[in-house]
Parts: structure tokens; C-alpha cells; sequence
């Protein structure tokens, strides 16, 4: 029983995936793709652009509030918080950082320093199955209820960190505080 019903979710999220591979695919095709390097400063992506591959290096922020993004490569000592928008690959190196409030991904790599943080709650991060049967990770992120479903390269799931919705950790704080008075 429980096989059949992991079967299940793995098919449905399997044509949620295609079906936005192929949604993204006919939007790209009808929009011109951007293909980006960014070294230094603070970029900001909004609905409506599209970037085909987008690498970010050094020193960048990068804010993404919206639009779709077929690959993002973070690499060496850049932040990304990433709100809204659609993402197929997005691949973390070196020592960057990535926030993920929202948004649809389908496809994590995180190697060597980087850090993943994921503001959600119902997290699960399994090591196998998913679509390369290199595991995946479920769960809803706070900013908006969304449930939310993405495929892990190998290991990945060592460089994720679940952020704990903000009112149980200033809980945890106040009851730590509490407890060091005594």
C-alpha cells in the first residue's frame, strides 16, 4: 500500500514536472532568451523576464521576485533570495547562499560550502527516489502556503537547512532566555 501510494505522488509530480518543462519550453520559445553573467552588485529579476541561463559570481545579490529561469549557477560568495518565479535547474557551488521563500524549482545541485536555506514547514528531504532517483524534497513554504516539490542531485541533501517559521523561533529564544535566568 504504501509502494502504490508512492508511486502515485512520484507519477503526478513526474507529469507536474513535464508539464511544466513543456509550459516553459513554449513560453521560452515565444520570448527571447537571456543568457547572463553576473559578477558584482545587486540584480533584481520581476515577472516577465526570462533568462535561459544565468550565472552569478564573486560578490552578487541577487533578488528574484518573479519570471522564469531555465538554469541558475551560483558560485564563490553570492546570496540569492529567491521569492516568486519559475526555475527548472538551479545550481549551487563554492560558498554561496541561497534563501528560497517561494517560487516552482524543479531540480537542485548544492556542492561543496554552499548553503541552501529553505523557509517552509512539512519539510521532508528524502535521499532516494525523485525523478534521477537521487532523492527530492516536499514540503509548503510560510510566505504563502504553497506546497512545493523538487527533484536533488546526488548528496545534495546535505547542504539544505530548514529556517523555522519565525514565531517558534523567537519562542525557542524567549525560552532559552528564560531558562539561562534561572
Amino acid at each position: 500500500m504504501k509502494t502504490q501510494r508512492l508511486r502515485g505522488r512520484e507519477g503526478r509530480n513526474s507529469a507536474k514536472i513535464i508539464s511544466m518543462v513543456i509550459a516553459l519550453f513554449i513560453f521560452l520559445m515565444l520570448q527571447p532568451l537571456k543568457a547572463e553573467v553576473w559578477t558584482e552588485g545587486h540584480h533584481e529579476i520581476f515577472d516577465g523576464e526570462v533568462y535561459g541561463e544565468l550565472d552569478i559570481y564573486n560578490d552578487v545579490t541577487l533578488d528574484i521576485f518573479g519570471g522564469d529561469i531555465f538554469r541558475l549557477a551560483a558560485f564563490n560568495t553570492t546570496i540569492t533570495d529567491w521569492y516568486d518565479g519559475t526555475m527548472i535547474r538551479l545550481w549551487a557551488r563554492d560558498d554561496c547562499t541561497v534563501n528560497i521563500y517561494g517560487g516552482s524549482l524543479d531540480f537542485l545541485w548544492a556542492a561543496e560550502y554552499s548553503c541552501v536555506n529553505l523557509v517552509a514547514y512539512d519539510v521532508t528531504v528524502m535521499t532516494t527516489g525523485g525523478w534521477y532517483d537521487q532523492g527530492y524534497v516536499t514540503g509548503t513554504f510560510y510566505c504563502n502556503d504553497i506546497p512545493f516539490y523538487f527533484d536533488l542531485s546526488q548528496d545534495s541533501y546535505l547542504h539544505i537547512n530548514i529556517i523555522p517559521e519565525p514565531a517558534t523561533f523567537l519562542l525557542i529564544s524567549l525560552g532559552c532566555l528564560f531558562l539561562r535566568k534561572r
